[in-house]
């Protein structure tokens, strides 16, 4: 489905409410619609000002009426952070959300390497996140670049720090702008100064705009699903892959070869066979769930063709959290079926509506530590942005509480 048309609603949710009504339909408030038919992009800092405004008075007090108490007081209140997806992200928070510091948390200590025959970035070297003791770092690695020196972990710049880099940031609003060049988007990672850094409180906030697990747990879903099933067009793993792999020298067992005047691609680990391919869609297929629990999955599986289409941001989260784990079970080798499993568990983790804080400062530990296994079997075209992003997740759960009151459901479904 397309549509030619996008109309942007903006709303506010009251948090000052118990868990189980905050997130209710009648406490959540329209505050306006930016009409289409595109998208506003950098532009809406000019849509959103009439809001910055009635912010700012909120943040001053407005003399309000208390009906329980019938008395006079003085309210305020402040915008606590944003609930929007990964492009709307790089929108509000002014920020690049593709290139060379396509990780806003990471800015400009993002590690990203140009692959020459994919066209795109990879964002590999996740061993820079474990703790400088830790046994991977002691380990000898062959799959990526940097690895066996270690890197530090980098920081993430505080709000103080940001406000600062944004002082030399002119902001050029309009139709008539240019677009930014390649050369400016790897100069700098800010687009403009956000329109949000005019409130008094901004720069303090310790999160100030949320990563949504609900678009980054379906883009790692359909990213796996993919490359297993090996789709033409949406796999991770293609001639374009392994030749980058053979530019870079790592993962020589990799890397295509000739055979009777045919360019031949050794297989991975995690190939499936036709049987297994087979296999893995017949799982998915002939399962039975119960009524509400999620769409029906076997509506988006092809069996024959061996793949799976149509597959919704719910389904990619059932699928994450339960079904995957039984359809590789058995199929593919013991390593990457091991990684993708402990992702799953990752995944289960974080959307708990519980949060123990010492579960959740070992899932810090334990996001890290996965991303490097997958980079032990999984090319570095497989690293995307989205897959950078589940190692900063964790932090998030830590800092902000459970993931049921800041991802986009709420607002999408």
């Amino acid at each position: 489905m397309s549509s030619t048309y996008s109309c942007w609603p903006v709303m506010l949710v009251v948090y000052n409410l118990p868990p189980s009504l905050c997130m209710k339909d009648e406490f959540t408030f329209l505050s306006m619609l930016i009409p289409g038919p595109k998208q506003p992009g950098n532009d809406i800092d000019i849509y959103l000002q009439p809001l910055i405004d009635e912010l700012q008075e909120l943040w001053r007090g407005v003399y309000t009426y208390d009906a329980s108490e019938k008395k006079f007081f003085n309210m305020r209140a402040m915008l606590l952070w944003t609930i929007n997806d990964f492009p709307a992200y790089g929108n509000l928070a002014g920020c690049a959300t593709k290139g060379m510091y396509a990780c806003p948390l990471c800015g400009e200590n993002t590690d990203a390497h140009w692959l020459k025959h994919s066209r795109k970035m990879s964002y590999c070297n996740h061993i820079r996140f474990l703790p400088k003791n830790h046994p991977y770092r002691k380990k000898k690695f062959t799959s990526s670049r940097l690895r066996n020196k270690a890197p530090p972990c980098p920081t993430i710049p505080k709000g103080t720090d940001v406000a600062e880099q944004l002082l030399s940031v002119v902001n050029n609003f309009g139709k008539g702008r240019k677009k930014r060049s390649r050369d400016e988007e790897e100069d700098s990672m800010w687009k403009k100064k956000s329109v949000f850094f005019s409130l008094p409180y901004w720069e303090v906030l310790v999160v100030r705009h949320n990563l949504d697990v609900m678009h980054v747990e379906k883009n790692v879903c359909e990213s796996i699903i993919n490359t297993l099933l090996d789709c033409k067009g949406k796999s991770k793993d293609h001639y374009q892959s392994r030749l980058d792999l053979q530019d870079m020298g790592i993962m020589p067992q990799l890397h295509p070869y000739e055979e009777d005047n045919i360019t031949r691609l050794p297989p991975a680990t995690y190939t499936l066979s036709k049987s297994e391919k087979k296999l893995f869609c017949k799982r998915l297929f002939d399962l039975k769930l119960p009524y509400g629990y999620s769409s029906k999955i076997s509506n988006c599986v092809d069996v024959e063709k061996h793949k799976l289409i149509g597959l919704k941001s719910h389904d990619c989260h059932v699928l994450m959290q339960q079904l995957l784990a039984v359809a590789i079970r058995g199929i593919m080798e013991e390593g990457p079926r091991v990684a993708i499993l402990r992702l799953c568990k990752l995944f289960y983790g974080l959307c708990q509506h519980a949060v123990d804080k010492e579960e959740i400062v070992q899932l810090e530990l334990e996001a890290a530590e996965i991303l490097c296994k997958l980079e032990d079997y999984f090319p570095p075209s497989f690293f995307d942005p989205m897959i950078h992003l589940v190692v900063h997740l964790p932090r998030e759960v830590r800092l902000c509480g459970p993931v049921q009151f800041r991802w986009m459901y709420h607002f999408e479904r």
